[in-house]
């Protein structure tokens, strides 16, 4: 029992140091009893939290026999890369269909492939988020992801879309589509787009639906009034609670899904978001703020804590998040896409919200982008 606590320890003082956010990293290991043999059981993505484990391991406890599994699974063979393939993949916390809904993850995207269980694979997205997935992500190489990355591609711009069999809307419907879905191009004539999904189906789009990647890069105006703008396409939106899509989204899918579509890559959630951006108002100075500058609710830390830091106390908890409008207004998700004030005589007042605000940060500066990275090659 000695030799059992003292593995334990160690496994939850190396899973603290290299793994402590489960949403971004997997290390579910545990120490087995058969019958005279202890056996670590489980699976990482840390390399070097499993090497420091079976380090210490081997110098304290030679006995314990190993039995990790390093993730992405050797099983897979080269297979560990997938692209989405349709138009909002639910990811969920275990493999089965009554889990939570963790996030979701658009047609198009590039996902790295951990492990399979039982039809479920095990995925990671490009903000690290980490679940579980039943279809949705079709398996490829790292060549054959190459070849992707090398292809032109179209974006859907347009909330809602729908692609059809034929280079005629009244033909049968392939898929729908959400804005932010991305395809390969195939050509195109004068009114539609034809396009190729990662599992093969071919479809025609229609051209206001959509633009060419570089056309839409070129054209993206980096500015707090442009994101205002794409923010309020989604007004209405109801709130789904994991969601990142315009079939509903949660408070930092929303943020994430309005800069995504000015091509910068925001965390997935609120209190990762949080950590980006510049700081420009922790004491309610609202005039400070400008168009575009996200704005974050929660928990506060102790009184006088961290009023000008750039980073948020141990603590204190970020649970909310919105993007300010202007004149005391932010558009938020909060049961759906909608407007409201921080001014008490406003008939849009959200006491609730304005009580718990934290701070504010800013993403855009003078057309750049500020402490946030930009969408690598779609």
């Amino acid at each position: 029992m000695a030799q059992e606590n003292d593995i334990k320890h160690i496994i939850r003082e190396i899973q603290y140091r290299y793994a402590p956010d489960r949403r971004v990293e997997v290390f579910q290991i545990d120490i087995h009893q058969k019958g005279d043999s202890s056996i670590v059981k489980g699976a990482t993505t840390s390399r070097d939290a499993y090497d420091e484990l079976i380090r210490k391991l081997v110098k304290k406890h030679p006995e314990v026999i190993d039995s990790i599994r390093l993730l992405p699974d050797k099983q897979l063979g080269d297979r560990t890369e997938g692209i989405v393939y349709n138009s909002v993949g639910s990811i969920r916390y275990a493999a089965r269909y009554n889990s939570e809904m963790v996030t979701q993850t658009l047609l198009g995207t590039k996902v790295k492939i951990l492990e399979e269980q039982n039809g479920w694979r095990r995925i990671q997205t490009p903000d690290k988020y980490i679940g579980w997935v039943n279809g949705s992500v079709k398996p490829l190489t790292k060549h054959e992801i190459a070849n992707y990355n090398n292809q032109q591609k179209v974006i859907i711009t347009s909330i809602y879309a729908t692609s059809y069999e034929l280079s005629d809307a009244n033909s049968n419907p392939v898929s729908d589509l959400v804005i932010g879905n991305i395809l390969v191009l195939l050509s195109e004539n004068e009114k539609h787009y034809k396009v190729l999904y990662p599992d093969g189906r071919i479809a025609f789009i229609i051209k206001s639906d959509a633009l060419i990647v570089e056309n839409w890069i070129k054209d993206i105006n980096l500015s707090g009034e442009s994101i205002v703008k794409s923010a309020l396409q989604f007004k209405g939106i109801p709130y789904l609670w994991g969601g990142t899509s315009s079939k509903g989204l949660d408070c930092s899918g929303f943020t994430k899904n309005v800069y995504f579509m000015h091509c910068l890559d925001l965390p997935r959630d609120a209190s990762q978001q949080v950590n980006k951006g510049m700081l420009v108002d922790s004491i309610r100075e609202f005039s400070n703020l400008k168009p575009g500058d996200l704005i974050f609710f929660g928990t506060k830390g102790p009184k006088g804590t961290n009023d000008y830091e750039d980073s948020e106390p141990n603590d204190e908890r970020v649970v909310h998040v919105g993007i300010y409008i202007g004149d005391n207004h932010f558009i938020h998700a909060s049961d759906y896409v909608r407007i409201n004030s921080f001014n008490p005589s406003d008939a849009l007042y959200d006491k609730f919200n304005a009580d718990r605000y934290l701070r504010s940060k800013r993403y855009i500066e003078n057309g750049k982008p500020i402490n946030v990275e930009t969408l690598s090659k779609l």
